[in-house]
């Protein structure tokens, strides 16, 4: 069989053999034998491919290159190798795709019999599993878990495990997406190795791969010298710049979201909650916004006519929403609007061409409900051909509205049990169609998402994953990014009756507690970057209260909603004057790994994001008093700080020092 390399100053990796793929650190001396995946086809193991030869080089990007290779199995199936590569990171991406010219089938003679691949590796060896998916009903959000890997389960979900071999330490990751303890792919134990290997719903019995090629999820690999810490800080690099090609959705733009308003129109006001998305509280809003230093302007709910069609409701925008995209443009802002992506009106002219594709659950299509005082709509699977409709929905409308910015809501990953769909065949059970269908649902919203941006290359998805139960993980990363947390926790999160006609969200008032629920995500930072998670912060009135606000949202996750008439001209301009000096030193923001010390809702809380002497460090008190922090960053002797707070230095040693005579944050920026 041949053998290919691939070289750089990072890493070597030779293609093919009797492993997959033999990955060498710089400095290693010992190469990472990963295993070829295995497949159980017509009750057969697929073994390892022969005819393995290179078929294709393609330059993704300035700094992303894909090679493909192709191999032939004992069954006659062609597997086909797909992967990944850039100097400027130590990690791989890697995916297979089983095809055939004759009927060949996965099977599952002794249950789930598939193997994406193995390592050997020391028992005796520090692993770790970092779990992202772990859902909070504390925050009602999703938050990041690390725990010593195998000390309590045999099967751990990951999706990331790293592990520290001498000087240096190794991490496989795979990108899917699902709630703990749900889950459909998992890391064993392989005597003193790994193992990556199927749960559930990574295929049905019977699939036929000579009518629908199988493609596998990616699959990741790398190392690097020294431990966790460094691991992780190459890791978040890499999710920021190489390991999606949809470049737009990494860049730190300033978000504002008209959902806040529309709730509190509703429950304040007992008004619709379309009663203000009509022209002339969008024109007044796009000002305001454009005098605090907003970026990409979003319309959420009732921009539209209908769903499945998503047209301008004209009543509401006569002109189709050109005023708005003119202003819009004048103002140098983007335009976003809200998506259902599983949502079809009654009647829609995406219905009636995609009728077969309505989700069905426990053998029965679903019925049709109200989605947000417009028409009723049916639910649609998206493992099925409507995703591709959908796609194309998109790319039009971003054509024709401008468009740039897609808010995705409410696709929960178990929507369908539809035999007839992409997930099942004739035989399958309901629940086999049920559990394909939640582990594709991901793979099928990247697949949207990459069509989407291939058309429009600065197009940017946001799906929200606010609700448990939703696709949460490295998956839909590749394509996108996360709107991560709503308005936090309901009152039923803490067994609280809700009044009657009240306003079911806790923390939607000025003041700390909002911000403290929404900087939990920013422990994600550590190996997600803070621009990958985003949460919205209220610019309401008083200083004190937009100064915590103001000071949150620049750690990275870069939301705003709120009623921005009712903001006094004082506030409008706070948030000027700050964000315009974060926007000189956001990408060093963006791109700087956290240093934090303490924790949201703690007496004292500090963030440090600093790369190459620019960023920012903040500070947030809960109780009145003097703080002093020590600067651990190299930093510009170029400052500007905002709140009760001052940049000294003693002993060549810089420190920030405060006084807070309430709660409250200092902003120090540098460079």
């Amino acid at each position: 069989m041949s053998v290919y390399r691939y070289d750089c100053r990072l890493y070597s990796a030779e293609i093919g053999g009797d492993a997959a793929i033999r990955y060498t650190a710089a400095g290693q001396t010992e190469p990472i034998e990963i295993s070829w995946p295995q497949f159980e086809t017509d009750g057969v193991m697929s073994g390892i491919p022969s005819d393995f030869t290179e078929i294709g080089r393609t330059a993704l990007s300035d700094v992303i290159e894909e090679r493909v290779y192709q191999g032939r199995l004992a069954s006659g199936a062609v597997l086909k190798m797909y992967l990944r590569l850039s100097p400027l990171t130590p990690f791989i991406r890697f995916s297979y795709e089983l095809s055939s010219d004759k009927p060949v089938r996965l099977t599952k003679s002794y249950g789930e019999n598939l193997t994406y691949f193995r390592y050997p590796g020391d028992p005796a060896s520090r692993r770790t599993e970092v779990r992202l998916s772990g859902y909070n009903y504390l925050y009602h959000a999703y938050c990041p878990e690390e725990f010593p890997a195998f000390a309590y389960e045999d099967e751990i979900m990951g999706p990331i495990l790293t592990e520290r071999r001498g000087d240096f330490c190794l991490l496989t990751a795979y990108e899917h997406g699902s709630m703990y303890p749900n889950k459909f792919v998992a890391f064993t134990r392989d005597g003193g190795g790994i193992k990556l290997g199927a749960v559930k719903g990574n295929y049905y019995d019977g699939q036929d791969i000579s009518q629908r090629p199988y493609r596998t999820i990616w699959l990741q690999a790398g190392a690097v010298r020294g431990g966790e810490d460094d691991i992780a800080r190459a890791y978040r690099e890499f999710q920021l710049k190489y390991c999606s090609l949809n470049t737009a959705s990494r860049k730190p733009y300033i978000f504002y979201n008209t959902w806040a308003y529309q709730e509190r129109n509703k429950f304040y006001n007992r008004q619709q909650y379309l009663s203000s998305m009509n022209q002339e509280r969008i024109d007044e809003e796009i000002d305001i916004a454009h005098e605090m230093g907003v970026d990409v302007f979003v319309l959420d709910t009732g921009w539209y006519q209908k769903t499945g069609d998503w047209e301008v409701n004209l009543l509401r925008f006569p002109d189709g929403l050109r005023s708005v995209r003119e202003k819009l443009e004048r103002y140098g802002m983007k335009l976003g609007l809200w998506f259902g992506p599983t949502l079809a009106a009654k009647s829609s002219r995406i219905l009636e061409r995609n009728k077969n594709s309505v989700s069905r659950r426990r053998g029965h299509e679903t019925n049709p409900f109200m989605v947000w005082e417009t028409e009723e709509s049916y639910p649609m699977c998206l493992v099925s051909d409507y995703w591709e409709d959908f796609a194309d929905q998109l790319i039009r409308l971003s054509k024709e509205v401008g468009v740039t910015y897609f808010k995705w809501d409410a696709v929960d990953m178990y929507g369908c049990d539809c035999a007839s769909h992409l997930h099942g065949t004739e035989g399958t059970s309901a629940e086999e169609s049920r559990e394909c269908f939640a582990f594709q649902v991901v793979q099928y919203m990247s697949r949207v998402v990459d069509k989407l941006c291939g058309a429009v290359p600065d197009a940017i998805v946001d799906f929200d994953v606010t609700e448990g139960g939703r696709a949460f993980g490295l998956a839909f990363l590749s394509s996108g990014k996360y709107f991560s947390i709503n308005n936090g926790p309901y009152y039923q999160n803490y067994d609280i009756k809700i009044p009657q006609d009240q306003w079911s969200n806790i923390f939607v008032n000025p003041g700390p507690a909002r911000s403290w629920i929404c900087r939990q995500n920013l422990a994600y930072d550590r190996w997600i970057p803070s621009v990958l998670m985003m949460a919205h912060y209220i610019p309401d009135d008083p200083e004190s209260s937009q100064m915590i606000n103001i000071a949150s949202l620049i750690l990275g996750q870069n939301g705003i909603w709120g009623d921005l008439p009712a903001i006094s001209g004082r506030g409008v301009g706070l948030f000027r004057k700050i964000l315009s000096v974060y926007k000189t030193v956001r990408d060093n923001i963006t791109e700087a790994y956290p240093i934090v010390t303490g924790k949201p809702g703690e007496v004292f809380e500090v963030h440090e994001k600093i790369s190459s002497g620019k960023g920012v460090i903040v500070m947030f008190a809960n109780s009145p008093g003097h703080y002093d922090y020590r600067i651990s960053s190299e930093v510009s002797d170029v400052h500007t700080v905002f709140g009760s707070g001052r940049v000294t230095e003693c002993g060549g040693e810089k420190r920030i020092e405060a006084d807070f005579p309430e709660p409250g944050a200092v902003m120090a920026f540098f460079g």
